[in-house]
């Protein structure tokens, strides 16, 4: 008996010593001045990528209010956090967070014999330090060496920074969902607002979120998203952060999200930004620089209010190009995240690769096709509703969107011809793109907004192309040094003269073609339209329109091959933000192109234009009656039906333009 007692003190007491050893070991392995097995340490770097931001100005040097930065995020300091928001995330996520050091080990013990009891791992006990942890220095994998280093590191944290600093930390790491990282940019996003003005039940809101972003998605979940937030009220309440009045106030209060959930603009800068700079974003942040930009506010403000008559069903961009310094001043959308797609650009290529390369051949905006049903070897275009309109000079064939007339335009001047335009224009065509249907926008990868944009900025220049750029200079505020971005890819693409008749014949269009909703305004602007689809629906629709300052492109995309736009949404109804843009003002329509010298206007002879659909120079004595005054190149003037009559020409008086009356009396 005394022997079996003896082995069972002896075992007992080795259990105990076991389990002293593994404590100790436990303890030992989460000291933080203890580094074994290759534990990590603090790496305030981590942090401090946070602490810094960029200062982002607009085209008049003032910081722009908006700027979501640092991945799509906009830092936000503690002192700025009112003490409502603050308290609102210790009631839900760390209620012990002033008095721990780190580490919830109460809150860890009854997790885990809640866990037994349910038989699952339903409910976690890490502490708003422990999450800082995680989230900056650690993976999402559930291992027991993974929450050993947590923990280790969570109290090391704890013995060098003090619980504001942490907080600070924590609020700008925190995800909420749709893209969007930090308090200051939930605050921005979902309420138009910075975070020192969050109310009450906003920053419940907030705090509840982040628990599960998905499930308590607000522009989705919304009734999910109340019941929570009405439980960190109540923790607040019964934690005695908040009184009885204010709780009522809060839980009746109604949340309106705005759905303004990105911000287009600064994520194309920050792209451009660290390929110039050539370092990466975190870099870029560290650097603390200051970016100047050509954003202008009130366009924007207008934009993103015409985007707002939409709903979410299909993708939408709306770009804004200053025409003289290429500076990208608007770049909005209803999207989620940066877009700038190669998509195909449907008829809005017609200009580049069919109309420009034949003017350029010496075909005139008077020269003649037939519009007919035509077959193209093994390709067969149709024209939109299978509308053919017979004899049409090349101005009608733009202006009504002839794909007939564009096809034959391209085969006339051959493909090598039309993509070595096209490229000049800055439009990137691939060894693949070698068919006749690169005239209705077949293109092998596509282009983007911004390209197909910036060439018809170029006919605005004139024919000059030169890129396009958000940025326009930087400040390193650490070296205080200014660099200023010259635009130095600059390049003449076609002739002012072939420009300027390409803008002629898109002003007409804008009167009276496809894009005629513009001519409601009763403005000068040019302006081309585009719809990509089939029988089933849509997939891309643009209107690019431009003036003398401007190139304003729109763009209706669907967000993919199973959901297409309705067939009834087509390229005209992208006018419908443009009009909205010029009724506010913010486009100015009254200034008109100025025409080049290498243009002028002569008269046609009108009769053989219509019985032999041939270009003719008047004869001078053919009466005004038959005469049809044209806008035409000095360079590729058209000759005279009848060649042996003395040419006048050169000996006529001009007023305005005009031949004047005392010269055609002689032959009326």
């Amino acid at each position: 008996m005394k022997k079996a007692v003896k082995i069972s003190l002896i075992i007992f007491i080795v259990i105990i010593t076991l389990i002293a050893l593994s404590i100790g070991f436990f303890f030992m392995i989460i000291e933080p001045d203890i580094k074994i097995f290759g534990n990590s340490d603090v790496d305030f770097d981590r942090f401090t990528s946070y602490s810094q931001t960029v200062t982002i100005t607009d085209v008049n040097g003032e910081p722009i209010d908006d700027a979501l930065c640092a991945g799509n995020k906009s830092y936000v300091r503690i002192d700025d956090i009112s003490n409502n928001t603050v308290n609102a995330f210790i009631a839900i996520e760390d209620k012990r967070f002033y008095s721990h050091k780190g580490v919830d080990y109460k809150r860890m013990a009854s997790a885990v014999v809640s866990n037994i009891q349910s038989g699952s791992f339903r409910e976690g006990a890490s502490t708003i330090t422990q999450q800082l942890i995680k989230n900056t220095h650690l993976s999402n994998e559930k291992t027991i060496k993974r929450k050993i280093a947590e923990i280790r590191l969570a109290r090391k944290l704890e013995r060098i920074c003090d619980k504001n600093q942490i907080l600070e930390h924590y609020f700008n790491i925190l995800y909420f969902g749709s893209g969007i990282r930090g308090l200051g940019t939930a605050s921005r996003v979902m309420f138009g607002k910075p975070a020192s003005e969050l109310t009450l039940a906003q920053s419940a809101a907030l705090a509840a979120i982040i628990n599960n972003p998905s499930k308590y998605d607000p522009y989705n979940n919304y009734d999910k998203l109340s019941e929570r937030k009405k439980l960190v009220l109540d923790q607040m309440l019964s934690q005695g952060y908040i009184s009885q009045s204010e709780y009522n106030g809060a839980i009746t209060e109604t949340l309106d999200f705005g759905k303004n959930k990105h911000n287009q603009f600064i994520s194309g800068l920050l792209k451009e930004a660290c390929k110039s700079l050539n370092c990466s974003e975190k870099q870029l942040f560290n650097n603390n620089y200051t970016l100047k930009t050509f954003y202008d506010p009130s366009l924007v403000d207008f934009a993103r209010s015409a985007i707002k008559n939409y709903g979410d069903d299909f993708m939408i961009r709306v770009l804004i190009l200053d025409n003289k310094t290429g500076g990208i001043v608007c770049d909005e959308t209803n999207t989620v995240s940066y877009i700038n797609p190669q998509r195909s650009p449907a008829s809005t290529i017609k200009p580049f690769v069919s109309y420009a390369p034949s003017l350029e051949n010496g075909m005139n905006p008077l020269s003649q096709f037939v519009d007919e049903p035509t077959v193209f070897g093994d390709y067969t275009p149709h024209n939109y509703n299978n509308v053919y309109r017979g004899y049409q000079s090349l101005k009608q064939g733009l202006v009504y969107s002839s794909n007939i007339g564009a096809v034959k335009l391209l085969q006339n001047v051959g493909i090598a011809k039309a993509k070595s335009t096209a490229s000049a224009f800055g439009i990137p065509l691939t060894s693949n793109d070698d068919s006749l249907s690169i005239a209705l926008g077949g293109l092998d990868k596509g282009i983007t907004l911004t390209e197909i944009a910036n060439s018809y900025r170029t006919l605005a220049n004139g024919g000059i192309y030169s890129s396009v750029n958000y940025l326009s200079g930087v400040i390193d505020n650490n070296a205080i040094n200014d660099i200023t971005f010259k635009n130095s890819d600059t390049r003449r693409a076609v002739g002012d003269d072939t420009a300027f008749l390409l803008t002629d014949m898109l002003k007409e269009c804008a009167k009276t073609g496809t894009a005629k909703k513009l001519g409601y305004s009763g403005g000068i602007i040019a302006a081309k339209t585009g719809t990509n689809g089939d029988k089933n629906g849509n997939t891309d629709c643009y209107c690019i329109a431009y003036t003398p300052n401007c190139t304003i492109a729109v763009w209706f995309g669907a967000k993919s091959a199973d959901k297409p736009i309705d067939n009834n949404i087509t390229g005209s109804k992208c006018c419908d933000i443009i009009n909205e843009l010029i009724k506010s003002g913010v486009i100015d329509t009254n200034k008109d192109f100025v025409q080049p010298q290498s243009v002028a206007y002569y008269e046609i002879d009108n009769t053989a234009l219509n019985e032999t659909h041939e270009v003719y120079l008047a004869d001078p004595i053919l009466p005004k009656r038959y005469r049809l005054r044209a806008l035409l190149s000095k360079k590729h003037l058209p000759v005279r039906k009848t060649i042996d009559i003395i040419d006048y020409y050169d000996y006529l008086s001009w007023e305005d333009g005009e031949i004047t009356d005392k010269y055609f009396k002689l032959f009326d």
